[in-house]
């Protein structure tokens, strides 16, 4: 693979202010799946080491670059990097090694303002490869996290719905299981589902209680702890939720269009259905005033409710850009805020972070 066919790219993020940096290829390959799950195990290279431990070739940089960030500094640092190399990664009918160029931020304070710059970084790098009809779709995952916090809704169900965030199918799902009220629970799960309602910490201690006088310690690996946690959560789920929830959640996922339209019909939601969402949406509205002036035509964006990354460290703005002149063709570009991800392999707290990524085997090679 030939990477000097890129020098203008290069150019691109060095001027910008960011630092090439080319991190390992091979890591431990648990630290792919605990941070982006099972699903991405099936898409991994994966070879064992003496010692009998998986490791895996990279299949991206963002969590490489995250981890060059604390090896390097502290974790609340500002580090602004760049790469342009080789990721593995298994994709139907396409190549398991591929270039992939892009830029990291972290550390950086001024969320609106780096959301903006690195939607407007992402268009100038696709400009610079010759992709003369950039399609911009955005996103924004904070919005149904607020949505959900807002609805009347049972811990489990909440979590179950967050993390089935941009995947539509299981969503839509959980979201037709919610609105048929769950299953019907057993007496004792109804039960322990009102207890856990009102105390979930003497829900909690009457399943252990009750596992305790049974004689059970463990069942499949799990403590009675995580037996007694796995059982009202199903107890939970089987007891369903608030009538609204369904309704509300399907109109706020059908949100899309222009950002000024999307903006008015998110207020909408919010006043129709009593939802206290309004500081969520001050907050994508001022996003989406930041993205005015040079590099970025407002007008061009389009913005899906249901886009989102499928991956839990993802927190707020998405972004992605389709060539409107190559129809069929998957994302060149994908990007977002990530501010869970160094909270997640040590840095101690939550750390603002942004990037993107340039899928460049997509858009063919500039001479």
């Amino acid at each position: 693979m030939r990477t000097g066919a890129y020098a203008p790219l290069r150019a691109l993020f060095s001027e910008a202010g960011y630092q090439f940096v080319e991190p390992p290829m091979l890591y431990d390959a648990r630290v792919f799946v605990e941070l982006a799950g099972e699903d991405l195990r099936r898409r991994l290279f994966l070879t064992g080491a003496a010692d009998g431990s998986e490791l895996a070739l990279r299949p991206d940089y963002t969590i490489p670059i995250a981890l060059h960030h604390l090896a390097s500094s502290a974790a609340e640092r500002r580090g602004d990097y760049a790469y342009l190399g080789p990721v593995f990664r298994q994709r139907p009918n396409e190549k398991g090694e591929f270039l992939q160029a892009g830029v990291e931020s972290l550390g950086r304070t001024d969320h609106a303002a780096a959301d903006a710059d690195m939607l407007r970084l992402a268009l100038k790098a696709t400009e610079a490869l010759g992709v003369s009809e950039p399609a911009v779709r955005i996103g924004d995952s904070s919005l149904f996290g607020a949505v959900l916090a807002a609805l009347d809704l049972a811990e489990p169900w909440r979590r179950r719905l967050s993390r089935s965030f941009g995947n539509a199918p299981r969503l839509q799902a959980l979201i037709e299981r919610l609105a048929g009220g769950g299953t019907r629970p057993p007496v004792h799960e109804g039960f322990l589902a009102a207890l856990d309602g009102a105390d979930h910490d003497a829900a909690h201690r009457v399943v252990e209680d009750l596992l305790a006088l049974a004689g059970i310690k463990t069942v499949g690996g799990r403590t009675a702890g995580e037996i007694a946690d796995r059982f009202l959560e199903k107890a939970a789920l089987a007891a369903g939720a608030d009538a609204r929830a369904p309704a509300a959640l399907q109109r706020f996922l059908a949100i899309g269009g222009s950002p000024e339209t999307s903006i008015k019909a998110l207020r909408a939601l919010a006043r129709d259905e009593r939802l206290s969402i309004g500081e969520a949406i001050d907050r994508f509205e001022q996003r989406t005033n930041g993205f005015a002036g040079p590099g970025i035509d407002v007008s061009r964006l389009t913005f899906a409710a249901d886009f989102g990354r499928r991956l839990d460290y993802y927190t707020g703005f998405v972004f992605e850009i389709h060539d409107a002149a190559r129809a069929g063709l998957a994302q060149i570009v994908g990007g977002g805020r990530y501010d869970k991800l160094l909270a997640l392999i040590g840095a101690g707290g939550a750390v603002p972070a942004i990037g993107f990524s340039i899928w460049l085997d997509r858009i063919g090679e500039r001479k």
